[in-house]
């Protein structure tokens, strides 16, 4: 029983471990979204700021340009943080199938060893029962 036990004990912390991959992979993903669409806000930004001939004011061109600037080397970081959290989701997708795996091992040696107590459960009952005397 106590092999079974741990076995169990076991495979609940694996359960858990899964869990937590899961939840990291769900984070990850849910960043990579967040940054992409703060890239097309930007990028919709960036279009809007986009100095024309027809705004050949002066002043206003120069701030448009300036924007526009400004808008690209955002757009240019939020490229890399993208690449980052691709990396991260990457990792975290690996993680999670490898506590899959731990999981289902844990699981199929938590089977094994209620088994073969129950076998061994079984051999005992048989070694420790009482005879029985056959008559002829």
């Amino acid at each position: 029983m106590a092999m079974a036990n741990r076995m169990a004990r076991v495979a609940h912390v694996r359960t858990l471990q899964k869990r937590l991959a899961l939840a990291c992979q769900a984070q990850a993903i849910s960043e990579r979204d967040q940054l992409r669409q703060m890239a097309e806000r930007i990028e919709r930004l960036r279009q809007v700021y986009t100095p024309t001939q027809a705004d050949a004011g002066g002043f206003s061109i120069k701030a448009m340009a300036h924007q526009y600037e400004r808008l690209g080397k955002a757009l240019a970081s939020t490229a890399e943080r993208q690449l980052h959290a691709d990396d991260m989701v990457d990792a975290a997708q690996a993680a999670a199938l490898d506590a899959h795996r731990r999981k289902r091992a844990a699981d199929e040696l938590h089977a094994r060893a209620e088994v073969a107590e129950a076998v061994e459960a079984e051999r005992r009952r048989e070694r420790n029962a009482v005879p029985r005397w056959v008559e002829f």
